[in-house]
């Protein structure tokens, strides 16, 4: 290597250093491979094999799992590192801090640096900024691994997103500078600019699958567009336009005269027609993402205003309610899918829609998504009472009961936006049995409310 190629390499470890352990602003664009503005239409693929989670498999890496965020000498402008100079730069860098494996209580492990600044934390309610200390607490590691507690431990493009969102909405500059250098640097592996969404410390290699996951992908588009205005960063602007872009012409297709978010880059054309989560429809995002993607404003502003009459149609039972996952025919039509790959169940990932209906605005009380969730849940969101979970559609059998704390909040929403009642105090509190995932619910709900229907806090 030759003294200068040394040089450009040692301001790139040093540029990531300082991204990881401090506030300094990180300079990074992902990829936005293909023309600007273009909606592919829905094809027919083979269907792969089934995954356990969220997003059907693409085969497993056998590269260097590496895109280090560079910045240029002496310039806050900077770009992606070409494939061809990942492997140099993992090679150089100096080892991340210790990451916290699953299992290690969260009072065992390292304090991660960051908090809510002062200025912000004045204009927050106590309970929200309690709330999201537990969070960083238990499930961020100091090198910005977000854990999902509820899954073994691993890591995930959705639970990044929801910390980064977290992170800059209450105006934790720190943690979320953190979280998007881990993001950046482990999860941009693929050439079309979005992210791997599944990484398992204990696997060799860690990232295991490859496929994208919508709602990662828009939840960390989201997060960096809010980080970009509320610190008046361009970098984190131009982040988020260029994985904004990328979003756009990857997984939102024109289908059956409407605009549809394929849940995954791969997997989810059927002959019967696209298979899709509305979970992974994060409305509140997608004007958003409309001001800072200005060759797409056009097609994320459609799909701001197709997504509330979609997620009408996409209930099924009585209560109707949305499912897990649905198929859109050719013809406009939604169906329940047929396969055993995809379950027919109101659950934990279609507890989402209502908070995204609320959080975008979508608050009307006579709405029938909410007078049927509040069929679905009349106790309202009391920490002692068990209430449905999971529910088979259309049969509408209970096939799960039970307590978790992201299902109360989102009850106490609809309760909220039905009956003006105000949030239970047990939604408002710290819950140190929470999972990762009810607690970002609880988080996002309180906001959501905050924004939308602040008389019920």
């Amino acid at each position: 290597m030759s003294a200068q190629n040394r040089l450009i390499s040692l301001a790139v470890v040093g540029a990531v250093a300082l991204a990881v352990w401090a506030t300094t602003k990180p300079a990074t664009r992902p990829g936005d491979g293909g023309d600007a503005g273009a909606v592919p239409a829905a094809a027919v693929s083979t269907p792969p094999s089934p995954h356990p989670v969220h997003i059907r498999p693409v085969a497993a890496p056998t590269a260097t799992i590496s895109a280090a965020a560079a910045m240029s000498h002496g310039s806050a402008s900077a770009g992606i590192i070409p494939a061809s100079g990942r492997s140099m730069v993992a090679a150089e860098a100096p080892s991340p801090p210790p990451s916290v494996q699953a299992g290690t209580p969260s009072s065992e492990r390292p304090p991660v640096p960051g908090g809510v600044d002062a200025a912000r934390r004045a204009t927050l309610n106590a309970g929200t900024v309690a709330l999201w200390e537990d969070w960083r607490r238990r499930f961020l590691t100091v090198d910005g691994r977000v854990l999902d507690t509820g899954n073994g431990g691993i890591s995930h493009s959705e639970g990044q997103g929801y910390g980064m969102l977290l992170a800059a909405r209450i105006g934790d500059r720190a943690s979320f500078a953190r979280i998007w250098s881990w993001t950046y640097t482990t999860l941009f592996v693929r050439d079309d600019g979005m992210m791997a969404w599944r990484y398992d410390p204990k696997a060799t290699p860690p990232i295991t699958d490859r496929n994208s996951a919508s709602d990662g992908d828009i939840l960390v588009a989201w997060a960096l567009a809010e980080a970009g205005r509320r610190w008046s960063d361009p970098d984190y602007t131009d982040a988020a336009a260029g994985l904004a872009a990328a979003i756009r012409k990857t997984v939102i297709v024109e289908h059956g005269g409407r605009l549809m978010v394929l849940p995954g880059q791969e997997g989810f054309r059927r002959d019967a027609g696209l298979v899709v989560n509305p979970a992974y429809w994060v409305l509140p995002a997608f004007p958003v993402l409309a001001a800072v993607d200005a060759d797409g404003a056009a097609v994320w502003t459609r799909l701001a205003g197709e997504t509330p009459a979609v997620m009408a149609a996409v209930r099924f039972g009585d209560p109707s309610l949305p499912p897990e996952w649905v198929v859109a025919d050719a013809d406009g039509g939604f169906a329940l899918p047929q396969d055993p790959d995809f379950a027919a169940t109101f659950g934990y990932n279609a507890v989402r829609v209502p908070l995204y209906l609320a959080w975008a605005g979508v608050t009307d009380p006579a709405l029938p998504i909410y007078a049927d969730l509040d069929r679905l849940w009349p106790a309202g969101a009391g920490r002692g009472i068990d209430r449905p979970q999971v529910v088979t559609l259309p049969e509408g059998v209970v096939r799960e009961r039970g307590r978790d704390a992201g299902f109360r909040a989102v009850a106490g929403l609809v309760a909220c936006i039905v009956h003006d009642a105000r949030l239970p105090d047990d939604v408002t509190a710290v819950d140190d049995t929470a999972s990762y995932y009810a607690a970002s619910l609880m988080l996002m709900v309180r906001m959501a409310a905050a924004e939308r229907k602040p008389a019920c806090l």
